[in-house]
């Protein structure tokens, strides 16, 4: 093989690399960032109950409530979808460098 090719091969095996190293990374952050909007949530409906038996109006501490956890998993959504582009992306370009037709989805 020309220098070429191993060249381009060793730096396609590198993205690849890098690209697993980038997913693996993501799933921690991803299981934390879950986490989190759990704990977010139990912490809203706890000041939620509170101020249900305060005397407060369900409806509006209902609509508050959605609010938060719409706004928290929104977030954790957009993030998420984001970030397995991104890593989606350096994949195929591992691939393209590699000389592998990446996979049809």
């Amino acid at each position: 093989m020309d220098t070429m090719t191993d060249a381009r091969r060793q730096a396609g095996l590198e993205l690849q690399a890098l690209a697993q190293e980038f997913e693996a990374s993501d799933e921690a952050a991803f299981h934390r960032t879950r986490i989190l909007c759990w704990a977010v949530l139990a912490i809203a409906a706890l000041i939620e109950m509170l101020l249900l038996i305060g005397g407060g109006d369900w409806r509006y501490l209902l609509a508050s409530w959605i609010a938060i956890a719409g706004l928290t998993w929104f977030g954790y959504a957009v993030s998420t979808s984001r970030q397995r582009r991104q890593t989606a992306r350096l994949r195929e370009l591992a691939l393209r460098w590699l000389g592998v037709d990446p996979p049809v989805v």
